[in-house]
C-alpha cells in the first residue's frame, strides 16, 4: 500500500513537471517565425539559377507580299457587229489573223446603195440652186424671209440624205476597232446579216492582263502602279504593273478584282492561262521561330522570353507577321536576340537564369 502511494506521487510530480515545461518553456512565436523566414531566405539565396536552353537569332529582311492565283486575260475584247443589213460578199480576215486598226474584215453587197446616193446628190445640187435663187430674189426684194428660210431647210435636208447614204455605204465594210487579232468569225460568204449580228470578235493581246481576286484584308495594301511578279503555268516569269484595283467587292465572294498589265508584243502569252501573282507590299526585319517559343504575359500579350547580357529573363512583346507550316515570322524584336527555346514557361520576367546554348534556327534564303 505504501509502495503504491509512493509510485503515484512520483508520476504526479513527473506530470506536473511536463505540463509546467510546456507552459513556461515556449519560445516567442515571433522569434520562431523570424527564424523560419531566415532559414528559407538562406536556402533561397543558395539556390542555383534555373537552366534554360537558348538560341542566338539574328533578324533577316523579310518581304511582305500578297500572293494571288489568277489567270491571263486579253486587255480588250470587242464583238464587231453589223450596223446595216445586207449579204456578205467578201471576207478579208480569218480567225487568227492579226489586224490593224481600221483594216477591213468583211464587206457586204452594196445593192442599190450607190444609186440612192447618186439620187441624193442630184437632189442636193437642185436644192443648192434653189437656195441661191431664193437668196438673190430676197436681196432684190422679190422674196420674203420665210421663202428663203424654206429653201435653206430643203437644202439642209438634202445634205442630210447624202450624209446618211454615205454612212450606210461605209457601214457595209466591217473594220477592226484596234490593233489586235481576230479570235473568231461569225459570218460566211453569202450570209445575210441584220443590224446587231456579230461579224467577228477581235481581241487585243498586247498588253496582256493578269487578273485575280484579293481578300478585304489585302486590298488596302494594294494600289495602282505597284509592281508585281507573274509566274505562268509553264514556269516563265514576267514583270507587271497593277493598273486597276476594284473599289467594290464581288457580291458572291466578297473579294476584290485586281488587274496587272504585262507586255506581250510577240503574242506568246495566250488568254486564259493560269498564273501566280506575287506583289511585294513592304519590307521589315523579322525572326522565324517555332510556335512553341511563344508565350503570354500576365496581361495576355503574346511575346517571347529572351535572356539579356546579364543572364536575366526579359519578356518581349511581338507582332506575328505571318505563319507558315513549320514556323511563324515575328516582328518588333531587336535585330539580335538570345531566345529561350526550352524552359520559358518555368521562369519569370526579371529572373536570373543559366543559359545553355542550343541550335539556332537557320532561315533559308527562300524564307525571305
Amino acid at each position: 500500500m505504501r509502495n503504491s502511494i509512493i509510485t503515484a506521487l512520483i508520476l504526479a510530480v513527473i506530470g506536473v513537471g511536463w505540463i509546467a515545461s510546456g507552459q513556461f518553456g515556449t519560445d516567442d512565436p515571433a522569434v520562431a517565425t523570424n527564424g523560419d523566414t531566415a532559414s528559407a531566405t538562406s536556402a533561397q539565396g543558395s539556390k542555383a539559377p534555373m537552366r534554360v536552353r537558348v538560341a542566338d537569332l539574328e533578324a533577316v529582311m523579310r518581304v511582305e507580299r500578297v500572293d494571288v492565283t489568277g489567270r491571263t486575260e486579253a486587255s480588250r475584247t470587242v464583238q464587231v457587229r453589223a450596223e446595216t443589213h445586207g449579204q456578205v460578199r467578201e471576207l478579208l480576215g480569218q480567225r487568227g489573223d492579226n489586224v490593224e486598226k481600221g483594216s477591213p474584215i468583211a464587206r457586204l453587197r452594196l445593192d442599190d446603195r450607190p444609186a440612192k446616193l447618186a439620187e441624193a446628190k442630184a437632189s442636193l445640187r437642185q436644192r443648192e440652186i434653189e437656195f441661191k435663187a431664193a437668196q438673190s430674189l430676197k436681196e432684190k426684194g422679190f422674196r420674203s424671209e420665210t421663202e428663203e428660210a424654206a429653201a435653206q431647210a430643203r437644202l439642209d435636208s438634202a445634205h442630210a440624205v447624202v450624209e446618211q447614204m454615205e454612212i450606210d455605204i461605209a457601214r457595209t465594210t466591217f473594220r477592226a476597232p484596234f490593233d489586235g487579232m481576230i479570235n473568231s468569225g461569225h459570218i460566211e460568204l453569202g450570209d445575210y446579216v441584220r443590224v446587231g449580228d456579230i461579224a467577228a470578235t477581235v481581241v487585243d493581246l498586247d498588253p496582256m492582263l493578269v487578273v485575280g481576286n484579293v481578300s478585304e484584308r489585302q486590298v488596302n495594301s494594294l494600289h495602282e502602279g505597284m509592281p508585281g511578279i507573274i509566274r505562268l503555268i509553264d514556269g516563265t516569269e514576267r514583270d507587271g504593273i497593277i493598273r486597276f484595283v476594284a473599289p467594290v467587292a464581288e457580291a458572291s465572294t466578297r473579294t476584290y478584282r485586281i488587274e496587272l498589265e504585262i507586255p506581250n508584243a510577240d503574242v506568246s502569252i495566250r488568254d486564259g492561262l493560269t498564273a501566280e501573282i506575287e506583289i511585294p507590299v513592304s519590307e521589315a526585319d523579322a525572326h522565324f521561330v517555332t510556335p512553341s517559343t511563344l508565350t503570354l504575359n500576365d496581361d495576355g500579350i503574346v511575346g517571347v522570353k529572351v535572356v539579356t547580357r546579364d543572364n536575366m529573363v526579359s519578356f518581349q512583346p511581338v507582332e506575328i507577321i505571318a505563319d507558315e507550316p513549320d514556323g511563324v515570322w515575328l516582328g518588333g524584336l531587336p535585330r539580335t536576340i538570345r531566345l529561350i527555346t526550352v524552359g520559358q514557361e518555368f521562369v519569370l520576367d526579371g529572373e536570373r537564369v543559366e543559359p545553355v546554348a542550343g541550335n539556332a534556327r537557320i532561315v533559308e534564303a527562300d524564307k525571305t
